[in-house]
């Protein structure tokens, strides 16, 4: 846990009243030391225990004299999807940000960026930092998805250059991925509304013009998110068409095989009855001669095929 006093720019180690009085005081902990801070603040008990369930939704309440915010972060790790849950408790003299334990890198660098630019003093006002958080939370959605986009549109290109098989699973993949982003940027689009209405006035009117971009942006980025969640949809299609298209092939060379071995086991199928009366059976050049009916009838086809440029 550390604390900040943004007047003073001074840095504390733990909570004690004292330092979580101060003017202008930001405190960033983990999910596990949020119920020691709810006496010292007077929080309602619901949100240090959906802080320490970590139930994995995105929510605003206004209570009386805070605001209390749930953010979900995404990311991919090995292939699959990690929620982690990101609180904020929002008030006139402090602001406490609540990171899960793990917060894997795109979190941890973000939390950092957050640190440095408090301790720098590159942040002097608890609503700038508010909206520093959204604003950091949309930059890093936003490079995320458009990572998500490239390699979207590089798996484009090989299923169109070669479908394969092992490609149904990666497409399956960023769809999962891209539905996810999708809903909780929805979530968080209808959140950037309710800042904006601010029931307990607690954002600097200085600062408050921010949040109108953020609102934007989040809604930018829904919009960005539901785009990449119709392209996994039109990869399926890609690929169901390439799958399809060489399926049609394989199916037109058999075809054209066929219609060599067809007319050659006729031959030999007649020849292979064994009648008595068979004069090719007992003529000298029966054998030849049979040769050479069928590479003449391959020939006969092959030119055909040639002509009607089906070879």
């Amino acid at each position: 846990m550390m604390v900040y006093d943004l007047k003073k720019g001074q840095k504390y180690d733990s909570v004690v009243p004292e330092a979580a009085h101060v003017a202008d005081c930001v405190i960033f902990c983990h999910a596990g030391e949020v119920d020691g801070l709810r006496n010292v603040f007077g929080w309602d008990e619901s949100t240090t225990l959906e802080c320490m369930n970590l139930v994995e939704t995105v929510r605003y309440t206004s209570y009386d004299g805070y605001d209390f915010i749930s953010l979900i972060h995404a990311d991919t790790e090995g292939g699959e999807v990690v929620q982690r849950e990101v609180n904020v408790f929002f008030a006139k003299g402090y602001l406490v940000l609540v990171l899960p334990e793990n917060g894997g890198a795109r979190l941890s660098r973000l939390s950092r960026g957050l640190r440095e630019a408090v301790e720098s003093g590159g942040i002097r006002s608890l609503t700038y930092l508010y909206y520093s958080i959204f604003n950091r939370l949309a930059m890093d959605s936003s490079e995320f998805l458009e990572a998500l986009e490239d390699r979207m549109e590089e798996l484009s290109e090989t299923i169109s250059a070669n479908s394969e098989p092992g490609q149904i699973t990666h497409i399956v993949q960023l769809r999962k991925v891209s539905y996810t982003h999708k809903k909780l940027l929805r979530a968080l689009s209808y959140i950037g509304g309710q800042i904006l209405a601010d029931e307990n006035h607690l954002l600097d009117k200085a600062h408050a013009h921010y949040f109108r971009r953020i609102d934007a942006s989040l809604m930018k980025l829904y919009v960005f998110a539901n785009h990449l969640y119709a392209f996994s949809g039109e990869l399926l299609h890609i690929y169901d068409s390439r799958s399809t298209t060489r399926l049609n092939e394989t199916m037109n060379k058999l075809t054209i095989l066929m219609l060599f071995f067809g007319p050659l086991t006729v031959i030999t199928g007649i020849y292979g009855m064994n009648f008595n009366n068979m004069p090719e059976l007992s003529w000298s050049y029966g054998y030849p001669a049979a040769l050479a009916i069928m590479a003449a009838v391959c020939l006969t086809i092959y030119a055909t095929l040639k002509k009607k440029k089906l070879l």
